[in-house]
C-alpha cells in the first residue's frame, strides 16, 4: 500500500507487512505492488500495474482486518477514496455539499475531487478486525 493512495477493503498482516487480500478461483491472496519473499509476479496489467502474489494456506493464521476511509470536508462528513493527480474522491449524503462545489453523483450523494493536502480535509483510517475469510 503506498502513502499516495488510499486502500481501503480486506486486508492481512504478514511479517509485520499490510497486504491488499483478494478472493482468487478458490482460495485467497496476498497482493503487493512490490516484490517480497514467497510471493510470485503476475503478468502486467495495463490497469493494475505490475502485481505480485502469495497464495494463503487453508490453515495460515493471518490478521484480518477491513480499512474503511471516513473525513470532515468544511464540516461535511464525507467516505473518501483514491483518485489521481495527489486528489482524493470525496462522498457525500449532504445536501449542504452543493454549496462546497459538490457536482450530483448517484441518488442523493454529491462528489468532489479535492486535493489530497486541502487543509479543509480530515480523513481518518479504520482497522475493523475481521475472521480470515479462507476459515468460514
Amino acid at each position: 500500500m503506498t502513502a499516495e493512495r488510499l486502500e481501503s477493503g480486506l486486508h492481512a498482516r504478514l511479517d509485520g507487512v499490510v497486504y491488499r487480500l483478494e478472493s482468487r478461483g478458490r482460495g485467497w491472496v496476498l497482493v503487493s505492488e512490490n516484490p517480497a519473499p514467497g510471493f510470485e509476479k503476475l503478468p502486467f496489467d495495463k490497469n493494475r500495474g505490475s502485481l505480485y502474489v502469495r497464495r494463503v494456506q487453508p490453515d495460515e493464521r493471518l490478521e484480518c482486518f477491513d480499512i474503511d476511509h471516513e473525513g470532515e470536508y468544511r464540516g461535511l462528513r464525507v467516505s473518501v477514496s483514491s483518485s489521481t493527480q495527489g486528489r482524493v474522491m470525496a462522498v457525500t449524503r449532504d445536501p449542504q455539499a452543493q454549496k462546497y462545489g459538490f457536482d450530483p453523483f448517484e441518488r442523493d450523494s454529491w462528489v468532489k475531487l479535492i486535493p489530497r493536502d486541502d487543509r479543509d480535509l480530515r480523513i481518518t483510517e479504520t482497522h475493523t478486525p475481521v475472521p480470515a475469510p479462507w476459515t468460514r
